[in-house]
């Protein structure tokens, strides 16, 4: 599955970089994630819940920077078994960071994702759904963390 996309935030791109890279700030944008522990500078692990159609797990996850070009562009290999169907899922991600303008960043987002096992059978348009709420929420939560409110005018 193919997962792309485009989210305006009103902040500078060095304050949302710093968010990318604190993996706590990060795993709080991102909903049912939990157990993250910073193995080295770039290698994070840590189980997300999520329920998916009638099927809800849990999935320990491994997550490791593969690039990094700050505050520009990040790249990221993860790779996760899930507790309840034994599901696997890995996925390629990549972010990159523009300035629009004072405040302004577009962060783009392109993650190829990869399920294997019973998850899979439940079809690619409850997991595209499923995963369309999930982002939705990460970007209501980045935007809540690093938003910069223009004073009145």
């Amino acid at each position: 599955m193919l997962f792309e996309g485009k989210i305006p935030v009103h902040a500078e791109p060095s304050a949302v970089w710093k968010l990318l890279l604190d993996i706590n700030e990060f795993a709080d944008c991102v909903p049912g994630v939990s157990n993250v522990v910073k193995i080295d500078d770039s290698t994070f692990d840590g189980t997300i819940a999520a329920s998916v159609g009638p099927i809800s797990g849990e999935f320990a996850f491994r997550a490791h920077i593969i690039e990094s070009d700050p505050p520009r562009a990040m790249a990221a290999h993860v790779d996760g078994t899930d507790s309840v169907t034994k599901s696997s899922m890995t996925a390629e991600m990549a972010m990159t960071l523009a300035r629009l303008g004072a405040n302004e960043t577009e962060l783009t987002y392109h993650a190829t994702v990869d399920i294997r096992g019973r998850l899979a059978l439940i079809g690619d348009m409850v997991l595209m759904a499923t995963a369309k709420l999930i982002i939705q929420e990460f970007t209501k939560r980045l935007r809540r963390k690093v938003e910069v409110v223009p004073a009145p005018g």
